[in-house]
């Protein structure tokens, strides 16, 4: 009796009896439940969809439940820790995500414009702009009024050594400087230009002059040097300077020779229109 049904066990197992077949579905549950946990695992990860981490948790619950059943009854083996495995991953993602729905859920709304109406204390500060500056008060400088033509400018007196240009509006005596250098004295032949080599009218005078003298004296002849060697101490001359104004030149001494410097006071007038 025993010996004939032996074999028939046998043949059950070899045939793929019922303890077979739910191994086999406990597998398929277990692949199923891994693939849910690798996925609600990557989706925390990357794009923290909770509904995505909420779903695949669940179905890995879901399936090791279903797996655990289909073990009940057999030996307590690597399937069956699986499966409790799967349970515990999804039930923790699964509270996870429900504790962060409830702490959505139970967070204060922001005050609604009917509400700040009611309860002026909800308002939010607003900044203050800072005043704007007021205008100045203070009068603005009145621009100093322009001489008048023939108005004295400067009164001086300079020394001239060979090759010295004077420009006699600032009393600066050096190398020439373009627009500004006004006389020119060349010592070895005892001259005095006007600087550009006469580039402004120079002539003598028989007398000291004041600016309308002078203007009509270089009306009248237009030189572009004068030999100082010839004139007599006290003697006067005018000249145009760069910036178009009167210069009235004295000699009170007359250089001996080429190596002496030129001594000579000047007096610098406002421009007045030639003729």
């Amino acid at each position: 009796m025993d010996t004939a049904e032996k074999p028939a066990h046998a043949s059950g197992e070899q045939d793929g009896g019922p303890g077979r077949g739910a191994v086999r579905r406990a597998t398929a549950l277990a692949g199923l439940g891994s693939v849910a946990d690798v996925a609600a695992v990557a989706q925390l990860l990357t794009t923290e969809s909770r509904q995505g981490v909420l779903v695949a948790g669940l179905l890995s619950v879901v399936t090791g439940t279903l797996g655990l059943i289909q073990l009940y009854g057999q030996p307590i083996r690597k399937r069956a820790l699986v499966m409790v495995a799967l349970i515990a991953v999804g039930a923790g993602l699964v509270g996870a995500m429900a504790q962060r729905y409830y702490a959505d859920a139970t967070a204060a709304p922001p005050p609604q414009p009917a509400d700040i109406a009611a309860n002026p204390a909800t308002t939010p500060p607003r900044s203050t702009p800072p005043p704007s500056p007021s205008p100045s008060l203070s009068p603005s400088p009145s621009a100093s009024p322009s001489p008048s033509a023939g108005e004295k400018i400067r009164e001086a007196e300079a020394t001239l050594r060979d090759q010295d240009y004077l420009d006699v509006e600032s009393g600066r005596i050096g190398t020439v400087v373009p627009g500004e250098s006004d006389l020119w004295y060349v010592s070895p032949y005892r001259s005095l230009w006007t600087a550009g080599g006469g580039e402004y009218p120079i002539t003598p005078v028989d007398a000291r002059p004041d600016a309308e003298a002078c203007a009509r004296a270089l009306a009248a002849r237009d030189y572009d040097q004068v030999e100082v060697g010839k004139l007599s101490p006290g003697d006067w001359a005018c000249a145009r300077t760069a910036e178009g104004n009167l210069v009235g030149i004295r000699f009170p001494a007359i250089p001996a020779n080429g190596d002496a410097p030129l001594r000579i006071s000047y007096v610098v007038w406002h421009a007045t229109p030639a003729g």
